[in-house]
């Protein structure tokens, strides 16, 4: 099963080292981005030393605004290459045009959201995220699964927790404040407004060999929880140090 999935024509990309063409693109948006959040929409970060250095990592933050993989990217100074991206199977990778293209300009690892025939299941997702961050990559996921309401914080999904303990990589909890105002939902400009990014220390996934099926799902319940909990938190403290607008 292993072997199948990574050897598809449609995926081995992912767990090959990057093209020159993905590599100069990575440049240019790097120096782009690392522009703007530095000068024009500039990004403080607190807790960069909670950042792994040697081992892979899930990262895991609010989500507000389109610069939300910027900002989280940005606040590692690893750059964009080394990020990867969850995405639908059906409109990413089932579309030949769109996969060939846009497999040199981001890391998409496709996941299925909806049942059929050729669906990929989870165990080959994992497999392709785990030859991802064999190559020394990580990846980021937005619990609340699409960008919130300002100032509301939606109910933590599962799946960062799953691959967390799936993969056996801890999570990495950030709250960002600001990203919502400088590129508000909606809107297709990014204004300058100041970004502060707080990132806490990881969360090392339990160890589910032993555990049992009812064991298993309290423990993935009880550690989405926490870390919904961990960042809400998080992002309060922000709000009521933050400096007056």
């Amino acid at each position: 099963m292993e072997h199948r999935i990574l050897e598809d024509p449609r995926y081995k990309h992912i767990a090959e080292p990057k093209s020159i063409l993905f590599q100069i693109f990575s440049f240019i948006f790097d120096l782009y981005a690392n522009t703007v959040l530095t000068f024009y929409s500039p990004v403080k970060v607190i807790g960069r030393e909670n950042i792994p250095k040697n081992r892979p990592f899930i990262f895991v933050s609010n989500h507000n605004s389109h610069m939300d993989i910027a900002i989280l990217a940005y606040s590692t100074r690893m750059g964009y290459e080394k990020f990867g991206f969850l995405a639908a199977k059906d409109y990413w990778f089932d579309n030949n045009f769109r996969r060939r293209f846009f497999k040199n300009l981001i890391n998409l690892i496709p996941i299925s959201r909806k049942p059929h025939p050729e669906s990929l299941d989870l165990d080959d997702t994992m497999t392709l995220s785990k030859a991802f961050m064999d190559l020394g990559n990580n990846i980021i996921i937005f619990p609340e699964g699409s960008r919130g309401e300002v100032g509301k914080i939606q109910r933590f999904r599962k799946g960062a927790v799953k691959f967390s303990m799936g993969l056996d990589v801890p999570i990495l909890p950030a709250a960002i404040i600001g990203a919502e105002k400088a590129w508000p939902k909606g809107e297709k400009l990014i204004k300058p407004f100041p970004i502060t990014v707080k990132v806490l220390p990881k969360i090392d996934p339990p160890k589910t060999e032993k555990l049992s099926k009812t064991a298993y799902n309290k423990a993935l319940s009880k550690q989405t929880k926490d870390l919904e909990t961990k960042i809400t938190k998080a992002l309060k403290e922000l709000e009521e140090t933050k400096s007056p607008e």
